[in-house]
């Protein structure tokens, strides 16, 4: 069975390089990607450089702890140190947004992210992508969740990244 999914990219350490590697590896795993604009936006909770964020949708029949693991290995692949503190720069930040409609929360995941109705950064490029998605949880489209839910507003600008070579 296929599973519809959305993910949050982020990088702010050599940000066009990581995010580029990022989408073609996905792309070369998952196949067509549907890839939102790219937004720059401050560092959050600590003095970093700017980030560089995105989202990305695309089926596939794993599990999602399977997914989580293949993400985490390309976190890994690109630097990514996991005993790194909450709010510091990264590599490459990958985190499952929606899997489907499910609703998730353990230890290993949570889903849908609770970062899709606090950040700009995070919902503006999922209302890019799929403005009438519900959220789970909420009951309420990405689009809605803008309008409705009161949202952290971070974004400095769009960032044009050539996708095309990937």
């Amino acid at each position: 069975m296929l599973h519809r999914i959305f993910v949050g990219i982020g990088s702010n350490i050599d940000r066009d390089k990581n995010i580029k590697s990022c989408m073609a590896i996905l792309k070369n795993i998952y196949g067509d990607l549907s890839i939102s604009p790219v937004y720059e936006s401050q560092s959050m909770g600590f003095d970093g450089p700017n980030f560089y964020n995105l989202v990305s949708s695309f089926e596939t029949n794993e599990s999602v702890y399977d997914l989580k693991n293949n993400l985490n290995e390309i976190e890994n692949k690109h630097g990514r140190n996991f005993n790194e503190t909450k709010f510091s720069s990264r590599t490459l930040d990958i985190d499952i947004l929606y899997y489907d409609n499910l609703i998730l929360s353990d230890d290993k995941v949570q889903i849908p992210r609770k970062e899709i109705c606090e950040y700009d950064f995070v919902l503006k490029p999922l209302i890019d992508l799929a403005p009438d998605f519900i959220h789970p949880i909420h009951n309420l489209s990405n689009k809605d969740i803008m309008d409705k839910i009161k949202i952290k507003r971070q974004i400095i600008s769009i960032v044009d990244i050539d996708f095309e070579t990937i």
